[in-house]
């Protein structure tokens, strides 16, 4: 079977990496397995700023609970955060005090940049609770708590033991620095959950043993993160892609919600690609158009007509304009944040007719087949600039897999030899006179010389 490639559909400028289809070098899964940090806003609890020993204000970045309510913020008084000077800290940082046990109290935030599959390792300190309100009896064998990332396991925790504390004095803490926790993500941006598992006990001060209605709890801080991405897959098909997801602050939210936010204004959003996860490939090959059949007996050298089309993929809604409903239309906003993002302008949806020079030998079948050069980008778009709350930071992952600006398609001539049932069609074309009398009678002699 002989394969004869042709011209290409657009003027090549360089293969840039593997696709689906094997290009010269390079592994179908990119290894990556250095640590790489992981954004955690106002990790360190000092924002906003602390005045006195402490408040309940929700600190900058983290939801409490609910993380659309009170403007991101969540459950109000649902934790109290101390000063460094306050919290005992042994290097002077500012620490929460999680409140009560369950949903409505639990400490959150999701992970920025985190993707599915990433292995997440959480690093903080902890500690009793250091509150006036803490009775003896609260704290005297340690408080019990939790943390958990989405697609992890819940980690049980329970703090040192603090028998030196007094009721209605600050207490000193007991620190332990430098404790871990690992999870691997099954969703982007994963949420991070501290949630106190002491019960809200009422006020005990006269036997110690009361938590003052739950205002008194164990203790967090210095909160950091650090993730092993995972690899590049460049096998999954471009009907498998991963769905869009959308968040606001820590809260997620639709998809349409998002688009239409960064729809609002040409620079409402900012598409940053995902370099590490975005790349060039071959689709792979298909027929394109008709086989054909040379029946005869010379060989058939001739240019043929051929109409090619490809598509984008992408399950934005359609007012994001990735790709156009109507490519004679203006582009939208996202149209021209992400080819601002991506510097390039794709053809969305392109037809184009080329003639293929074809050569067909006696007794083969001749056809076309493609291979579309595809790009695939996967990437966020992101309010822009940045807004000053975290709450109000509007993000929206998508993949776009549509035809490359940069990597040619390829045409190619396949030949092979006929099928039987081709042959058959052959002979049942060809022209034969009939016997013209006697057809079916048998011959009554024969000619002997």
């Amino acid at each position: 079977m002989r394969r004869r490639p042709t011209t290409l559909r657009r003027p090549a400028v360089a293969a840039l990496c593997l696709g689906l289809v094997a290009l010269p070098a390079g592994p179908a899964f990119a290894e990556r397995s250095a640590q790489e940090p992981v954004e955690v806003i106002n990790g360190d609890l000092s924002l906003p700023a602390l005045t006195g020993n402490g408040n309940t204000i929700t600190p900058t970045g983290w939801s409490i609970g609910s993380t659309s309510a009170n403007n991101g913020a969540g459950t109000a008084n649902g934790l109290i955060r101390f000063a460094g000077g306050t919290s005992g800290h042994p290097d002077q940082k500012a620490g929460v005090m999680l409140r009560e046990n369950g949903p409505a109290y639990e400490f959150k935030q999701r992970l920025r940049g985190v993707r599915p599959g990433a292995e997440v390792t959480v690093t903080f300190d902890d500690s009793p609770g250091v509150a006036m309100q803490c009775a003896p009896r609260t704290v005297e064998q340690g408080q019990t708590y939790t943390v958990q990332g989405d697609g992890g396991h819940v980690q049980k925790e329970l703090t040192e033991p603090d028998p030196d504390k007094e009721f209605n004095v600050f207490g000193a803490g007991v620190w332990r620095t430098g404790r871990t926790y690992t999870f691997t993500a099954d969703q982007s941006e994963p949420l991070l959950t501290f949630a106190s598992t002491v019960p809200a006990r009422p006020n005990g001060a006269a036997n110690g043993t009361g938590t003052n209605g739950g205002y008194c709890g164990p203790m967090i801080a210095d909160i950091k993160a650090v993730q092993v991405t995972p690899p590049l897959d460049k096998t999954i098909r471009s009907n498998e892609l991963p769905p869009s997801v959308a968040f606001k602050g820590n809260d997620k939210i639709t998809v349409a919600q998002a688009v239409t936010e960064c729809n609002r204004a040409a620079a409402q959003c900012a598409f940053t690609p995902e370099d590490d996860y975005s790349f060039a490939y071959y689709e792979p090959a298909r027929q394109t158009g008709e086989g054909y059949i040379n029946c005869t007996r010379a060989t058939i050298d001739r240019e043929r007509p051929l109409k090619f089309s490809a598509r984008t993929i992408s399950d934005l809604p359609a007012p994001a304009g990735l790709p156009p409903a109507n490519e004679s239309a203006a582009p939208s906003n996202m149209n021209g944040q992400f080819t601002g993002g991506t510097g390039t302008t794709p053809a969305w949806n392109p037809t184009a007719d080329r003639t293929v020079k074809e050569i067909i030998s006696p007794g083969e079948v001749s056809w076309i087949e493609t291979q579309s050069g595809r790009q695939r980008t996967e990437g966020w778009f992101k309010s822009s600039p940045t807004p000053a709350d975290p709450n109000q930071d509007w993000r929206l992952y998508t993949v776009v897999d549509y035809p490359s600006p940069q990597l040619a398609d390829r045409f190619y001539q396949r030949t092979g030899p006929l099928t039987a049932a081709e042959q058959a069609r052959c002979r049942s074309h060809r022209p034969s006179a009939e016997t013209p009398n006697d057809a079916g009678s048998p011959a009554a002699g024969a000619d002997r010389g």
